[in-house]
């Protein structure tokens, strides 16, 4: 399989091809011969040209150029970009440069809506591409640094925070990534700042300074192609001038145009330090009356805070326009603490990127369902199951002491005092505080260290489900490591709360106050309140009651009655709150939950199954970089 990625520039364009498991970088696919083509379309003859040939053998009807950058605002360049795009997939094809099954990734500024990338998808299906796939190219940026050997960056920076800054000819785009994924910031930028700006500038400029400036003003007004061509050459002598001044810092550039259109006039251009001041430093309408270089500032204000949380420690520029030197200085301006990394071939990064990403977003697909349809609830149930008798002891030590000390004993003493009249209301009133506390925080807290170490012990068997699935489809382990307890919480979403569904609720309420009644009126025909002297002479009175009436009778009889004071201040509590009652609620419940019926069990191992399954997908999903 072969991964396109179609990169249409305001200025120029690239087209890069990635095939799955070569392990050879993306490589650039030549347009009209060329590998960087210019965004450039017209017809001669009738005929659909593009780049180069739209201008230089002759003059195209109708040719326009920066025709991306009024995309959201004026639907009269649809046709231009549609035709251009078939202009690209035509040459490609006719120079046996493609595949049958060639899956095409082309990118739109990150600042774009939905609505927008929807529209910009259906122009490239009517141009002839089959099944495009759209992603913001602030994400290709990142993705080409991420993977191009050529880029050579600090992989442990670039995974703890970086912010990829794409300046194109239409617009600035930045992608914000924290720990090698995308973050609530994510991507975002201007849709309207670009190189592109100070082309029409430098030539809005020279033309003023002619002398033939109403005679040219006029041709640019009547003939769409005559400006086109003129904003393409001060595209060129731009670039040219940022070129050699990388190298010599007093550079100046100049060239004599031609325009033959209704007469002959003559338009100088030319770019020397001066200039350059003039057209980044004066206020622009298009701008709102900024000027380039104040606007390339407040995007960069902007975007430092939006990111000053955990400031970037990596600013990747990219595009074209990033050879600017005032752009780069601004930049370091704006995040000094930064490292400041410029791509080699910034012409090329988004291309290459977009390939990278069809691979990526494909490979992850696939991933994420071998991962669903792999790791299933029975496996997951297998080791649930095996380990389930190691977190029950826990558990059920815990909840034994919680409901005594903070519902059995309270209600006991309430019971003692006089503020319940009967051991029925005492009943009563022990169920409705057990149940408030099985669903407070307190049980939730009382439960966690049980659960968590019971996780932890989980961990290593769920990891070795997942290992080989990474292994098969070249997913890092480590973008899967299942850290599923950090911080005192844990990552799935299984707790006490998944643990006591009515069922259990309901178990734990029956059995405790059974017991605590039992121990109280009977306990194998010693009562806690026939104890100490007072307490014998009941015993003897209600041994003669059990005789003549039978003990179910009694027991219902004593739930109704009211004690008497001296009775219920017998030394009881003491024994109601011993370990050896508390031993026996723990066997009682035990024996319950692990009743013929197995309810509890497979409420155990459901709800931790459904739970673990949903954070795996959710880790699955972010296993790269989510950005769209």
């Amino acid at each position: 399989m072969r991964y396109i990625g179609f990169d249409i520039g305001d200025g120029e364009s690239a087209v890069a091809s990635f095939e799955q498991g070569s392990g050879i970088e993306p490589i650039i696919l030549p347009v009209t011969g060329c590998g960087s083509v210019l965004s450039a379309v017209g017809r001669i003859g009738g005929e659909v040209v593009i780049g180069d040939r739209a201008y230089t053998d002759e003059l195209a009807d109708g040719l326009s150029v920066r025709f991306k950058s009024r995309f959201t605002y004026d639907q009269s360049v649809n046709e231009d970009i549609m035709a251009f795009a078939a202009g690209v997939m035509k040459d490609l094809q006719q120079s046996g440069q493609l595949l049958g099954d060639d899956q095409f990734v082309i990118g739109c500024p990150a600042g774009w809506s939905q609505a927008t990338r929807q529209r910009y998808l259906e122009l490239m299906r009517r141009a002839g591409i089959s099944k495009p796939q759209i992603i913001s190219e602030s994400r290709a940026a990142f993705l080409y640094a991420k993977y191009a050997k050529t880029v050579a960056l600090d992989v442990d920076i670039l995974n703890e925070s970086a912010l990829v800054v794409d300046i194109g000819s239409s617009t600035l785009d930045f992608a914000y990534i924290v720990d090698g994924r995308e973050t609530g910031v994510g991507t975002f930028g201007e849709i309207a700042l670009g190189g592109g700006i100070l082309d029409a500038e430098l030539l809005r400029f020279c033309v003023e300074q002619s002398r033939d400036k109403k005679a040219i003003e006029q041709v640019f007004a009547e003939s769409k192609s005559w400006y086109s061509y003129c904003e393409l050459e001060a595209r060129r002598m731009k670039e040219a001038y940022y070129t050699r001044l990388s190298k010599d810092g007093t550079c100046s550039i100049k060239k004599q145009l031609r325009i033959c259109y209704d007469g002959i006039q003559r338009l100088a251009l030319h770019m020397d330090g001066d200039v350059e001041q003039t057209i980044t430093n004066r206020p622009l309408a298009v701008l709102g009356g900024r000027s380039f270089a104040q606007a390339i500032r407040e995007a960069l204000g902007n975007a430092a805070k939006l990111t000053a949380e955990k400031p970037p420690r990596l600013l990747l520029l990219t595009g074209g326009a990033s050879r600017m030197p005032f752009f780069r200085e601004s930049c370091k301006n704006a995040f000094p603490d930064a490292v400041v990394v410029c791509c080699p071939e910034p012409e090329f990064s988004i291309a290459k990127g977009l390939a990278y990403a069809g691979w990526i977003d494909e490979n992850l697909r696939a991933f994420r369902e071998a991962i669903s349809k792999e790791i299933t609830e029975e496996r997951i149930n297998v080791v649930v199951r095996q380990t389930l008798p190691e977190l029950m002891p826990g558990v059920l030590d815990a909840l034994v002491d919680l409901l005594m000390d903070e519902a059995v004993l309270p209600i006991f003493r309430d019971w003692q005092r006089g503020d319940l009249e009967t051991l029925n209301d005492m009943n009563g009133a022990m169920e409705k505080r057990m149940a408030e506390v099985l669903h407070s925080r307190m049980t939730e807290d009382a439960l966690a260290p049980s659960i968590h170490r019971w996780v932890r012990r989980l961990t290593p068997t769920l990891q070795e489900m997942v290992d080989p699935i990474c292994d098969r489809y070249e997913v890092p382990r480590k973008e899967m490591a299942l850290d599923l307890v950090a911080n005192g919480g844990s990552r799935v979403d299984f707790s006490a709360k998944e643990m006591l569904n009515f069922s259990f609720v309901g178990t734990m309420l029956g059995l405790i106050v059974s017991v605590v009644v039992g121990l109280l009126c009977g306990g194998g025909g010693l009562a806690l309140i026939a104890t100490g002297p007072l307490g014998f002479i009941a015993g003897v009175a209600i041994g003669a009651i059990v005789s003549l009436f039978g003990w179910n009778k009694l027991s219902d009889q004593l739930m109704k009655t009211k004690l008497p004071m001296m009775v219920r201040r017998m030394n009881s509590e003491k024994r109601l709150g011993s370990e050896a009652t508390r031993q026996k609620l723990r066997e009682a419940i035990n024996k319950e939950l692990y009743g013929d019926s197995g309810a509890f069990v497979g409420q155990i191992t459901k709800g931790f199954s459904v739970s673990f399954r949903k954070h795996l997908q959710s880790i699955a999903q972010a296993a790269e970089i989510p950005i769209e």
